[in-house]
């Protein structure tokens, strides 16, 4: 695959937009890195991570990524949205985000990102 796919699944699949070291373009706040269970190679130069979060109405997701050399290190960072209802229903979803790298995919050893690194929103 040489484009970009992004992709949220739930029970069925709907477009979300999630990529790289960004986010849905809002802060989130109460932030915490929430482990990835897989990962694999999805084109030359990009990586599927697979999460399992919480109701999208209430929580987004973003990427923090480190690249240097052969090595690619990646956290998942999960917050609360701030337009988010006051009570949420408790769904756990499997997500996957989609990170594009510098290097080619299927040369780099790919490691969680340690927490200290990730500058996260109270």
């Amino acid at each position: 695959m040489g484009k970009r796919t992004r992709r949220l699944i739930v029970l069925l699949s709907v477009g979300a937009v999630l990529c790289g070291c960004s986010n849905s373009g809002t802060a989130m706040r109460s932030e915490r890195i929430i482990p990835w269970t897989e990962y694999e190679v999805s084109g030359e130069r990009e990586l599927n991570f697979t999460v399992n979060t919480g109701d999208p109405q209430c929580y987004g997701t973003r990427t923090v990524v480190k690249e240097t050399g052969r090595s690619l290190q990646v956290a998942i960072v999960e917050g609360v949205l701030p337009d988010a209802p006051e009570t949420c229903t408790a769904v756990g979803l499997i997500k996957n985000l989609t990170v594009t790298t510098e290097s080619v995919a299927q040369d780099l050893k790919v490691h969680p990102l340690p927490v200290e690194e990730v500058e996260l929103n109270p």
